[in-house]
């Protein structure tokens, strides 16, 4: 893509974003070479401007002369072309110190950084609890509530607590569930709850579960609970900031945005795409499936102990301020992430 645009496209590319970005108005040639010093003729301005255009970079609303980016434009914009903004710090420590103050419980942390988000981008935040399944085993216990039923208690290194009960094939003792409560201990403290479907607990069931049946039923037990657990909680702040935007003064097109903010399941999948490392712009239509082609969402993961375990987001429309929401989305992940390996380390 690079290959396409030469310097001047480039520049001229990047100031009519920047611009338009600044201002939600179209952008003409005059404007550009009254504001920005080129070194080029508005005549000159303005026939680049149009092969920018025809190459798909550009496009011309119906009722204006001026012109504003497409959604290649964008997409060129944010991974070639926009010059980040450096967080200042006011923005640094309001970030660290608001979190800091929510340490002790995960809930808590988690809501307070949808907050933090929507405050410093003015735009809608998500953030998707940590993952159950990314979290690992620190306690396992079993409580026998009758002679054939069982109450499983599992608790993980993020401070998540799950409980299940379950009805036995045969009766078992006291002592035998001890045992078996011993034993689930012992081989599964500190292994991820998504590692039970894979070698690793069959190397457990090899070493232990072959002539023991009480101690099987528990790990099919765990897998079920496991496989059942709903998605995690989803904090979402500032919704209303949206209908700020010139974008969506019209009803039919905030509509879809608001219903999206209201859905849990709709959250879930625009966040979980990026339960990784580093951060992610879905711009305009790679948001299509999610019915809110209209936006970019930034995403980045955040960590326990070296594991993505969640994601915090942004929402907003395309022409949204990526070279601000991109630095605070990135920062405000890594410093949960710090927190929250903190909250892992005393736990363990």
């Amino acid at each position: 893509m690079a290959s396409e645009l030469d310097g001047r496209k480039k520049q001229i590319l990047k100031v009519v974003t920047d611009d338009y970005i600044a201002s939600a108005e179209p952008v003409g040639s005059r404007t550009i070479a009254r504001r920005y010093k080129l070194g080029l003729s508005p005549a000159t301005i303005r026939n680049e401007m149009a092969d920018l255009e025809e190459s798909g970079y550009l496009q011309q609303p119906h009722t204006s002369s001026g012109r504003i980016p497409s959604e290649k434009g964008y997409r060129y914009y944010v991974d070639a072309l926009m010059s980040l903004r450096q967080l200042e710090e006011s923005e640094i420590e309001l970030i660290y110190t608001e979190l800091e103050k929510h340490q002790r419980e995960i809930d808590a942390i988690i809501h307070q950084t949808s907050k933090i988000l929507a405050q410093l981008t003015q735009y809608p935040s998500m953030v998707i609890g940590p993952q159950f399944q990314a979290a690992a085993f620190r306690h396992i216990q079993l409580i026998k509530l009758a002679p054939d039923t069982v109450l499983v208690l599992i608790v993980t290194d993020t401070g998540y607590v799950e409980n299940k009960i379950i009805e036995l094939e045969n009766e078992i003792s006291d002592a035998e569930l001890d045992r078996i409560s011993y034993l689930l201990n012992q081989k599964l403290r500190g292994v991820s709850l998504k590692d039970l479907k894979t070698s690793v607990i069959k190397e457990i069931r090899s070493d232990m579960a072959l002539q023991d049946h009480f101690f099987s039923e528990a790990l099919k037990v765990l897998i079920k609970s496991i496989s059942e657990h709903p998605h995690e909680r989803i904090f979402v702040d500032g919704a209303i900031k949206i209908l700020e935007q010139p974008e969506f003064s019209d009803v039919l097109k905030f509509k879809p945005i608001m219903k999206a903010l209201g859905e849990e399941d709709c959250l879930y999948k625009l966040l979980s795409s990026n339960l990784q490392r580093g951060a992610k712009v879905k711009i305009g239509s790679e948001n299509q499936d999610l019915g809110i082609q209209d936006c970019s969402v930034v995403t980045a993961g955040y960590e326990i102990a070296g594991r993505t375990v969640g994601v915090i987001g942004v929402l907003g429309p395309t022409r949204m301020e990526y070279a601000k929401v991109l630095p605070i989305v990135e920062y405000t992940a890594a410093i949960l992430s710090e927190l929250l390996t903190q909250i892992h380390k005393r736990n363990c």
